[in-house]
């Protein structure tokens, strides 16, 4: 094994690369969630994109957040700024360019989603199975000794539709896990600081997360408006409830943006 090829970077899936779609003055920063990719987020953001008779479309940019679409030993070696860096850095390459920026996201997605929320100027938030905090007694500690502790099984295509998959990892590290704690953590802390309206879009079935996030959401911040999926699992992008998070997310959209 030479020199060059323990330095090289992992090879990126494909169908994970960040992705730009769609034109026009409103803009929509889009994440996806812990060891998943930009797949999992891809037909909201071209829903999003596509103009249609009432709909003139938007610009969405959904990046890869670092460590993920790779390996999950890569995703062990970087931490929660280095993922929130690559939102916040679509939020800036669309922020002079659009009259109306939005941020979304799905699952951890959606911690990142809030956390620009505090932090900049939005015109709205929309979420689908955000993912804040959790009643699961095991994560805390676990994340206090996560370097003794070995991986952990993956959590990605929790989809009640058959046939279909989630890239996501078949493991992750506990490293991982605690640093998306910690910004679980964070975005608590400043979470009553988002005064742009919420679209809240919660599964009644979910194995990944929790109804404990949504309760906190309603009770932090103002404008909650919420939405029952109530026929997907945590993955609703790809799930039953895609059509009808494209519709909602667009009528949201389209009322803050006139």
């Amino acid at each position: 094994m030479t020199v060059s090829s323990l330095s090289r970077a992992p090879e990126i899936w494909p169908e994970a690369r960040t992705l730009r779609v769609g034109t026009g003055t409103v803009g929509v920063v889009m994440s996806h969630g812990f060891t998943g990719s930009v797949q999992s987020i891809a037909p909201w953001a071209h829903a999003l994109a596509e103009p249609s008779a009432d709909w003139p479309g938007a610009r969405v940019i959904a990046p890869r957040l670092p460590g993920h679409g790779t390996t999950w030993r890569d995703l062990s070696r970087t931490r929660w700024w280095d993922w929130y860096a690559a939102v916040e850095d679509a939020y800036l390459e669309l922020a002079d360019e659009v009259e109306h920026l939005f941020v979304a996201g799905l699952s951890m997605g959606g911690a990142l989603a809030l956390r620009l929320a505090e932090q900049r100027s939005v015109t709205g938030v929309l979420l689908v199975n955000p993912a804040i905090a959790t009643r699961d007694k095991r994560v805390a500690p676990a994340s206090l000794i996560h370097r003794v502790l070995p991986p952990q099984k993956g959590i990605s295509s929790d989809i009640a539709r058959e046939g279909v998959e989630e890239l996501g990892y078949p493991r992750f590290s506990v490293t991982s896990l605690a640093t998306m704690t910690q910004l679980w953590r964070d975005v608590r802390s400043s979470l009553k600081s988002v005064s742009a309206p919420v679209l809240l879009m919660c599964s009644r079935e979910d194995h990944v997360v929790d109804d404990l996030s949504g309760q906190l959401i309603r009770r932090s911040v103002r404008d909650v408006r919420t939405v029952d999926l109530e026929r997907s699992y945590h993955v609703a992008t790809l799930d039953h409830d895609a059509g009808l998070i494209a519709s909602k997310s667009r009528d949201f959209v389209k009322e803050l943006s006139q």
